[in-house]
């Protein structure tokens, strides 16, 4: 069996094959050693999100989250400890299917990138899925994930939810948090971040990890908060460029999200990095070239030159790569939304 992995060499992307039926304990991978079947994220860190008023926990923002059950502590949910048992026991966490999907396809996953160091008896990462407010309203999302689906999910049909903040973040103890990750909804269009980052007591020893679509920008009181952290990291949600772009990132433009990037780049405190993060689908799979070659030409770093990241993941849902009913969707969501294409 072989397995393919995105790699940047001088500033653009190669995909590898690596024989994996040598996989045994660990295997080698880009000059890094990995564990085969083991993350420590379940020991390491907690996500949060809010459904329906419901309060749920998961290892990470990619892994199955499950109902918070009161009657244990926040890192010894049930759900935890048998992710932990399956990974003790080198055993592929069916939690994990995000993972393991992008591994088995030639993705560098979520547990590779973050998860390979050593356990911690205590958790020392966050992550909070802020709320459904943004807005935009891409084709790849849904109204779960973005107040501004809500009417397009009503005309189709689809599942639909109040807008909502996530209530629960007075559960977790950032006091002396080490790393904080942001996501949403848009992070940056709400206050939730900014109440979680007051909390902070030992901020120059935390870093900061946001998700965002591109399309705001901060105030300079923002920028100041921001710089009292170790490290800040934007990473923005670009699946394609152009004219695709304001397609598949509908409310976006191209040009505005451009110069928004740059404007970052250029005006951001010297602690801030950056990354593009692609999510691949039916829509940008053709295409996935023009984004590398605008990323090796246009954003490869800050400005201080320290490289930028440029990570990917597999669409799921509707537009996903292997999904019947892609052309269904796209032709009910062009009709709703009055585009031809």
């Amino acid at each position: 069996m072989f397995l393919l992995t995105m790699i940047f060499t001088n500033g653009m992307v190669i995909r590898k094959a690596l024989d994996t039926s040598i996989m045994l304990s660990t295997y080698m991978k880009n000059g890094r050693v990995f564990v085969t079947n083991f993350c420590n994220e379940p020991w390491n860190n907690i996500f949060i999100e809010q459904r329906r008023g419901d309060l749920y926990v998961s290892s990470c923002c990619v892994s199955k989250a499950v109902k918070y059950d009161p009657a244990y502590s926040l890192r010894e949910q049930p759900s935890l400890e048998k992710v932990r048992k399956d990974f003790d026991n080198n055993v592929r966490s069916d939690a994990c299917e995000w993972c393991w999907k992008n591994e088995d396809n030639g993705i560098v996953s979520r547990r590779q990138n973050n998860g390979q160091g050593p356990k911690q008896d205590s958790i020392t990462r966050f992550e909070i899925h802020v709320g459904n407010y943004c807005n935009l309203k891409c084709v790849i999302c849904k109204n779960v994930l973005s107040s501004s689906w809500y009417k397009d999910s009503v005309a189709m049909g689809l599942p639909t939810i109040d807008n909502f903040k996530n209530t629960y973040t007075d559960i977790l103890d950032v006091r002396n948090a080490e790393w904080i990750h942001f996501n949403g909804g848009e992070p940056l269009l709400t206050e939730v971040h900014l109440d979680v980052l007051k909390k902070v007591q030992s901020k120059q020893l935390c870093s900061l990890y946001y998700n965002t679509n591109g399309t705001l920008r901060v105030d300079d009181t923002v920028f100041d908060l921001w710089n009292e952290f170790k490290l800040v990291k934007l990473i923005f949600s670009i699946d394609d460029v152009g004219d695709r772009f304001n397609y598949q990132r509908t409310n976006a433009n191209w040009l505005e999200v451009q110069s928004n990037i740059f404007w970052y780049r250029d005006r951001a405190p010297v602690n801030m990095m950056f990354g593009i993060n692609r999510t691949i689908s039916r829509l940008n799979q053709p295409y996935l070239k023009e984004l590398e070659e605008w990323f090796a030409t246009s954003f490869p770093t800050n400005r201080l030159g320290d490289p930028n990241d440029f990570t990917e993941q597999l669409a799921t849902g509707y537009c996903s790569l292997d999904s019947d009913k892609f052309e269904d969707y796209i032709t009910r969501l062009n009709s709703v939304r009055q585009v031809t294409v």
